[in-house]
């Protein structure tokens, strides 16, 4: 009888381990945070299982653990405030998005590098962005120049 009771412990063990490991192997994309552009990253890894082909504004509305304010513009959604970094419109302060996607790369982009890896500012806003696994993206907060 001992010896049944041990087994099924042990196979109770190792399923509760399966359910344990299977919940934490999801696909994660990196997020990095940045008050000033001469700051230091603090990054976040985020598990994206339920943002599969959605964008990154999706994202930042569903996680609500970033702290994410966004505004309706004419341009789309547009971040006034992540993880505690706000934009102050006063002094021409906002949060800039820089990604390591070369798609969303033109002209006009800045290049930044950072942690070891280079990053430019999205051409595109975070309504069009996406999440996957191969992408990274930092919010620094930066002076306009405009």
């Amino acid at each position: 009888m001992k010896k049944k009771l041990l087994i099924v412990a042990m196979l109770v063990v190792v399923i509760m381990t399966a359910v344990l490991l299977a919940g934490c192997s999801g696909d994660k994309m990196q997020l990095g945070f940045m008050e000033s552009a001469e700051g230091t990253a603090e990054y976040l890894k985020v598990n994206i299982k339920d943002y599969e082909g959605k964008t990154l504004a999706d994202l930042l509305k569903g996680e609500e653990s970033l702290g994410a304010k966004l505004e309706d513009s004419s341009y789309g959604s547009v971040l006034t405030e992540i993880k505690g970094i706000k934009q102050d419109k006063t002094n021409k302060m906002y949060i800039m998005i820089y990604t390591n996607l070369q798609e969303f790369k033109d002209e006009w982009s800045s290049t930044k590098e950072i942690g070891g890896v280079t990053f430019h500012t999205a051409s595109v806003g975070i309504s069009q962005l996406p999440v996957n696994k191969d992408a990274k993206y930092i919010f620094v907060l930066e002076k306009s120049q405009w």
